[in-house]
């Protein structure tokens, strides 16, 4: 499997700080960005240190092949044995940023939001807490594999208001979980087959209030070069106002090399015979 991948974060227009943060590792898998929120600074903490826990929790027990019962909280039965390394790195990022708004005054209140994509070789493990969304975009079309945690999109579940009341809502931005606010929290993980071409975008509230699912959709279908199309999509939304940080993280899946080394090694194994 090659993995072409490329981030950028992006301040915008009308903030005078990023609290926004990202990480990406292309040799395990692993991809992170997270949306802060508090005080002073206080959101910006909280963003780093949840990237920063999770990224290195995961990739040391990948690395380690850490045994279920050796991780942070209890393991989901229903996932893979790396669905639960990211279950439970989130987890304790959550504990790690609750604990540390309770400990110091500065830091009180402080949160983010936290999507986090993990593509190993059979399968692809997408969580996130909060509003920052994962697509799949594969075979012209985008999928939203995130689940909102926001109020306005629980009053669109429940009826409550239609999709345009949703756009306009003064609650369009309350979350109704992130990490930090209790000292557990609930992840919403799914896991799924990668196919050949497979497009993933994982993005912070700064480029989906401005740029519409379609727009993201008809942008990363056209273009082939992950680097340039995170650009692309930064400066549409500073030219649409840029209201808020705006991070994009855009990852190619090409599984074709995969297929064309069991080729190889079936007539290899043919020709030896």
């Amino acid at each position: 499997m090659k993995i072409t991948a490329a981030s950028l974060t992006d301040t915008g227009l009308q903030r005078e700080a990023n609290e926004d943060c990202f990480a990406m590792d292309n040799s395990t898998g692993l991809y992170v960005v997270a949306d802060g929120m508090g005080g002073h600074l206080a959101g910006e903490i909280a963003s780093k240190v949840a990237v920063k826990i999770i990224k290195k929790t995961v990739n040391h027990w990948i690395t380690k092949n850490s045994p279920e019962d050796e991780l942070f909280d209890f393991p989901d039965s229903t996932l893979s044995r790396k669905g639960n390394y990211i279950l439970s790195s989130i987890k304790l990022a959550n504990r790690v940023i609750y604990e540390m708004s309770r400990e110091y005054t500065e830091y009180k209140g402080m949160g983010t939001t936290i999507g986090v994509l993990g593509i190993m070789p059979s399968s692809v493990i997408a969580a996130n807490v909060g509003d920052s969304r994962i697509y799949l975009i594969r075979g012209g079309t985008i999928e939203l594999l995130s689940k909102e945690h926001s109020m306005v999109t629980e009053q669109l579940e429940l009826g409550l208001i239609s999709q345009e009341e949703a756009k306009n809502s003064p609650l369009k931005h309350v979350l109704t979980r992130n990490l930090g606010s209790l000292v557990t929290v609930d992840v919403d993980v799914f896991e799924i087959e990668p196919m050949n071409n497979d497009r993933f975008l994982l993005c912070t509230d700064g480029l989906t209030d401005l740029v519409s699912d379609n727009e993201i959709l008809s942008a990363i279908k056209n273009g082939d070069n992950p680097e340039h199309l995170c650009q692309q999509l930064v400066s549409e939304a500073n030219e649409r106002g840029g209201h808020d940080n705006i991070t994009v993280s855009l990852i190619f899946v090409n599984k074709q090399d995969d297929e064309r080394q069991g080729i190889i090694r079936k007539f290899w194994y043919l020709f030896k015979k």
